[in-house]
């Protein structure tokens, strides 16, 4: 059976879940060269979800010519998507087909999260989100220290994605703002990319002992260590290390998948832990972060 049902929420917690669930039909999505992802009971989806779904339906069609009929969610989770643009993507290379909801915009008037998804090719594609999430941390009072973080995390991946993953397709970027029932205002985004991964990009720079290393490893090294392809030059390549720091002192959730491995950090019970797993492989690299003012 070539269907794969998500059900409740789907966000990091549940990537690894979705990765083993799709490695057990396999060998029927490949016989029939199709795959339902089936989210119409899922309630809740955030950046890091909507971002790796692209990236696992990428894998798919990318490894296997499988195309993915994505059905996309009920009430808010569905409205949310559709705002944010899911539901129109047309992709030149026809990898997905998108169902939506009949009654989605009956939720629109009720949800007003801010959402924003985007592929894109270079810095310029992203650059009017950029401005959207400036102006949305300015009114809910994050420090100019906070906006100017986040603008060059923002802009350190994207460069990443452009210039060193060789990702046969653009990278993608979803941004999500929103106030919690207790007033507090949250940001949340992801960036993804179908590409070679964090461990092959440090080999093909030449940096030593990565070949033999496990995915989660290679992250851990690179974000505890900062290990980089840069090796001569200390200013640059430190992104992932610096995202890290920044999500320890703000208490956020950090969480990072490239190739086979995950590393992160999550938030259990008001405090920080290391999340560190092997999955099954889905190519590419896709980050997400989690911060509230």
């Amino acid at each position: 059976m070539n269907l794969v049902k998500l059900t409740d929420k789907y966000s990091f917690h549940n990537f690894q879940q979705v990765c083993e669930s799709i490695k057990t039909k396999i060998e029927a999505i490949t016989r029939t060269k199709s795959m339902i992802l089936d989210l119409s009971e899922v309630t809740f989806v955030d950046p890091f979800g909507m971002v790796t779904i692209l990236g696992l339906c990428r894998h798919m069609f990318n490894t296997y010519g499988v195309c993915t009929n994505i059905v996309l969610p009920e009430g808010d989770a569905g409205a949310y998507m559709e705002r944010a643009g899911f539901a129109r993507i047309i992709p030149q290379d026809h990898f997905i087909t998108v169902q939506k909801r009949k009654n989605i915009r009956d939720y629109f008037k009720r949800n007003q999260n801010m959402g924003v998804l985007r592929f894109f090719n270079s810095e310029k594609d992203i650059q009017p989100i950029n401005a959207e999430v400036e102006g949305w941390m300015e009114s809910n009072s994050f420090s100019e220290e906070d906006k100017n973080s986040i603008a060059i995390f923002i802009s350190e991946m994207v460069q990443n994605v452009v210039q060193h993953s060789n990702t046969p397709q653009p990278g993608v970027l979803c941004i999500q703002s929103y106030t919690n029932k207790k007033g507090e205002p949250f940001l949340s985004w992801a960036i993804g990319d179908s590409g070679i991964g964090i461990r092959q990009s440090l080999v093909d720079a030449g940096v030593n002992d990565m070949n033999g290393m496990e995915d989660s490893r290679v992250i851990r090294e690179v974000i505890l260590k900062g290990i980089s392809r840069f090796q001569d030059d200390i200013t640059r390549g430190n992104g992932l290390s610096r995202l890290y720091k920044a999500a320890q002192k703000r208490s956020a959730i950090l969480f990072i998948h490239s190739h086979s491995g995950i590393f992160g950090l999550n938030i259990t019970q008001d405090k920080q832990k290391k999340v560190e797993n092997d999955i099954p492989l889905v190519a590419g690299t896709n980050i997400g972060f989690y911060i509230r003012s």
